[in-house]
């Protein structure tokens, strides 16, 4: 009986029990400001962020920052998406241009579909997916950008890896991108 309750402590205060991080609604919109005129410095016009698709992420209850999801045009002609984020709601600590530019230049940005977790609750690694609706000259189309929270809940990167081995896949909504992951 000793040795069941010394294991049973073990497992509660081991490092191995991973808190979860969870997306929940912005608990401050002062970033906006700010993350519009950064884009604007990025060559970016008529940029608006979507409310609908920018989140807060949360550990144990902290906001670690908040994932801001917006739109531009370069020239009035390419649409293109960008993901802004900010660690204390104020100021743009990370603003990355994804649709619309670099590898998806070929394609225009027509919106973000979907923000969600993709990694399981337990993983060491947080990954999270933006879905988006994508323009080509003759349709419609669908791509992915997963980012990666990094270890020390400071920052986010994309993960170029995770990013490729969905390209081409037709995987339509979150649910389905969250499936193929974890598999």
């Amino acid at each position: 009986m000793k040795i069941i309750n010394l294991v049973l402590s073990l497992l509660v205060i081991s490092p191995l029990a991973n808190a979860s991080v969870t997306l929940s609604k912005p608990h401050s919109s002062d970033y906006e400001k700010s993350i519009v005129q950064e884009a604007q410095h990025a060559g970016l016009e008529r940029v608006e962020l979507d409310k609908a698709q920018t989140f807060d992420l949360v550990k144990d209850g902290k906001v670690l920052g908040t994932l801001v999801q917006g739109k531009g045009w370069i020239r009035q002609v390419q649409p293109v998406c960008f993901i802004a984020w900010t660690k204390d709601s104020k100021k743009s600590d990370q603003f990355i241009q994804t649709i619309g530019q670099g590898d998806w230049e070929t394609v225009g940005c027509h919106k973000v579909d979907s923000v969600g977790l993709i990694s399981k609750k337990d993983d060491p690694a947080t990954k999270i997916a933006v879905i988006y609706t994508t323009e080509a000259p003759d349709h419609y189309g669908n791509d992915y950008y997963i980012l990666g929270l990094k270890d020390d809940s400071d920052s986010v990167y994309y993960d170029q890896g995770a990013t490729e081995k969905f390209q081409n896949s037709y995987i339509k909504n979150l649910s389905q991108l969250r499936k193929a992951y974890q598999k």
